[in-house]
């Protein structure tokens, strides 16, 4: 298996040449990675490479004083410049320097790459550099990352009840560790982003990223991935940066990065140093406590544990419960009233501030909302074609790290679900079902007929039946009977009218018949209404006749 070192001063060049070719397939394994010249020496110097693939132009140190300076370290090995178009004249200079080949970055594909390499590895089969010994000790320093991820994944996230190992040699690299845990999400939020951020399938050059940038600045660390969208480091910093400062600095760095090659923002989490490693399962739950402290206060999205970060008591079982709120809503996307729906959602947003619901209470409520005004508007959004599935929503949701996140994206729901019942207003067919409505509301006392309405509104009493079940999904007499009987409860809420004085005000021609439309749309009689109200706690209606 032929030894490789990639060398970039790009993180994501870097990642892009490590997925770009399944390298065990030709027998060629990385064994690691540099975004300087300095930082590539060490490396080279401590790995011994068989084959190394490096920038030709980099700041402090280029590709050429690279191996320039390996070679005056009889470092031997066969190695591969990349380079841009034009950077000709340096790739000449790599050339009469021994270079193997050059690839240009624009152009590099799995076929160039296969084939520099396949040269790379008859270039290095003639350089006499076989020594067991030093091999042995390098394969047991490839080893090395792989025990530290095993032992921190064993000892971190899957604890047994067996005592801690202690293995003093990872103890000896993490003299004084801290976690960091990161939550990820997308940097843009709005509602119906139907684009499905697929962490799994960027998590080796996410990977890639967070390593190379973690190198600057600590002189040991390890990455776990807890969870899809979160990854756990472990790090020892360097003795002169082991500060909040610098733990903040390289947060900062980290969400820079993913920012500018994702399109990604994260949420930081950090643990209190410990000096032993049998307390890392304490640092975790540390680090998972001081990100969770990022969702009620987002605006900084970098969290030390202070041992302060709890709900308040008040807070912790009190029950978040929009329900009530649902009666107006079906009355705004009726009445096709976006400013109305605007005002019911400016409340719901005080609700959530004053509540401060967790974050399953929130997204249930949100998905609540979702579900409910998807069923009122069906038929539009069908037409739409932007209204995901419930179940993509709740995905969505689940992505977003702060209370914050999630009042915008509700906000950005609100938006798009006012923008529909404008644009349904303004449709003709929709304003005659509005005029309907409106005109039922205005006569509920009357004895309604649809030929009435038709008249009314000047169209064939056809045309009004037809054009108002589509968009209500329901006749204009099963209509006129629910605007009716909504009335009829009031006025038995009252306690100050007979059954059948409730009836003649609302126009029914007698009480039997009230009595019949009552159940049929309630499914009780008005007495069994009536004293299902009076079994409420507080409720003081007297009997009615």
């Amino acid at each position: 298996m032929y030894r490789v070192i990639l060398i970039d001063d790009e993180p994501l060049i870097l990642a892009g040449i490590a997925s770009l070719i399944c390298w065990e397939d030709h027998n060629c394994c990385i064994v690691g990675k540099a975004t300087n010249g300095h930082t590539a020496i060490d490396l080279i110097l401590e790995t011994k490479p068989d084959i190394v693939i490096t920038d030709i132009r980099m700041p402090v140190m280029n590709g050429l004083e690279l191996i320039e300076a390996c070679k005056a370290k009889n470092c031997e090995f066969a190695f591969i410049f990349l380079t841009n178009l034009e950077d000709f004249q340096l790739a000449k200079q790599a050339l009469h320097l021994g270079a193997t080949d050059y690839l240009v970055k624009l152009d590099l594909r799995p076929e160039s790459l296969i084939q520099a390499l396949e040269k790379a590895k008859e270039d290095y089969s003639r350089i006499e550099s076989h020594h067991n010994k030093e091999l042995y000790t390098l394969l047991i320093k490839d080893n090395q990352k792989q025990l530290e991820h095993n032992y921190f994944s064993q000892l971190i996230l899957n604890p047994s009840e067996t005592d801690f190992f202690d293995d003093p040699e990872i103890s000896a690299r993490y003299p004084a560790a801290y976690l960091i845990l990161f939550q990820m999400k997308p940097e843009q939020i709005l509602f119906g982003q139907t684009e499905d951020y697929d962490f799994q399938f960027i998590s080796s050059q996410l990977q890639d990223v967070v390593l190379g940038i973690a190198a600057r600045y600590f002189c040991s660390y390890t990455m776990l991935m807890p969870q899809k969208d979160r990854m756990l480091l472990i790090i020892s910093p360097k003795a002169e940066s082991d500060s909040e400062k610098s733990l903040s600095d390289f947060c900062t760095k980290i969400n820079v990065a993913l920012g500018t090659y994702f399109a990604l923002t994260a949420m930081f989490g950090i643990s209190k140093k410990k000096t032993e490693l049998s307390n890392l399962p304490e640092a975790f739950r540390e680090a998972q406590t001081a990100l969770n402290s990022c969702y009620y206060d987002s605006v900084s999205r970098i969290a030390f544990y202070r041992n302060q970060y709890n709900r308040p008591e008040f807070l912790k079982e009190r029950e978040f419960n929009i329900n009530f709120l649902k009666k107006s809503m079906l009355a705004a996307v009726q009445e096709n009233e976006s400013h109305n729906l605007k005002e019911i959602f400016r409340e719901l947003t005080e609700l959530f501030a004053q509540y401060k619901p967790n974050k399953t209470q929130a997204v249930s409520a949100c998905i609540n909302i979702y579900t409910y005004l998807h069923d009122l508007l069906q038929s539009e959004i069908a037409e739409d074609g932007e209204f995901p599935y419930s179940i993509d929503i709740a995905k969505q949701l689940s992505q977003l790290g702060s209370l914050d996140d999630i009042l915008t994206w509700l906000n950005s729901f609100c938006e798009k679900v006012c923008a529909l019942l404008t644009d349904r207003k303004e449709k003709r067919s929709d304003k005659l079902v509005y005029m309907a409505k409106r005109y039922i509301h205005e006569h509920y006392k009357e004895k309604l007929a649809l030929s009435d309405i038709a008249d009314y509104l000047k169209i064939s009493s056809g045309y009004l039946s037809s054009t108002f079940s589509r968009y209500m999904n329901r006749t204009v007499s099963d209509y006129i009977a629910e605007v009716k009987i909504e009335h009829a409860k009031e006025l038995i809420d009252s306690g100050q009218y007979l059954f059948y004085e409730i009836a003649d005000q609302l126009g029914f021609e007698s009480a039997y018949y009230f009595s019949k439309v009552f159940k049929k749309v309630t499914g009780m009689s008005p007495k069994d209404y009536k004293y299902s109200q009076m079994a409420k706690p507080g409720d003081g209606a007297g009997e009615q006749g």
